[in-house]
């Protein structure tokens, strides 16, 4: 004689020694439907949750305080130079970065816009500065430096842009 029990969610009477319900096929161990144990959905919602704050966190509030802290970077440019070399004509400028901001700020991307003497945008590029580090209420000097493409006598002027960088505090 076989015992019998109720299924956990149809509430069919089936054999006690049923690991599945015949009638609705679901498994009978205890907790073994999502539905039937609160502690693992409540986790699980806190988990969802979680993601959802640190996704929040991470795309708008950083990048808001980045953005800010960016923009209170001033980018001094002291002079522009020009070196031929082997593989091309290397055009450098050269300054000072004053971060008046409570945040320091590594892996520098620069924009670097070169101007003739008509002021004239005749060359650009950009490039990524791993090695600075730009401490807190501090002053920073730089040298970004890129191959141009018109001839030496035609750099008169750059301006420097810091578009990326970030180091929390």
């Amino acid at each position: 004689m076989h015992k019998t029990k109720e299924c956990i969610m149809c509430f069919s009477e089936i054999d006690a020694r049923a690991k599945k319900c015949p009638q609705c096929t679901s498994l009978q161990a205890k907790y073994s439907n999502l539905e039937s144990n609160p502690v693992l959905i409540g986790f699980l919602g806190l988990l969802i949750l979680g993601i959802f704050i640190y996704i929040f966190y991470e795309s708008y509030y950083l990048r808001v305080l980045k953005d800010e802290a960016l923009h209170d970077l001033t980018v001094t440019v002291t002079e522009v130079s020009t070196k031929k070399e082997s593989n091309g004509l290397y055009v450098a400028c050269i300054g000072n970065i004053h971060n008046q901001t409570e945040y320091k700020f590594r892996g520098i991307k620069f924009q670097i816009d070169l101007f003739s003497n008509k002021n004239e945008l005749i060359d650009t590029f950009s490039i990524v500065d791993e090695d600075i580090d730009i401490l807190s209420k501090t002053s920073t000097n730089f040298r970004v430096r890129g191959i141009g493409q018109k001839k030496a006598d035609e750099y008169k002027r750059c301006a420097v842009k810091i578009v990326d960088g970030w180091s929390n505090t």
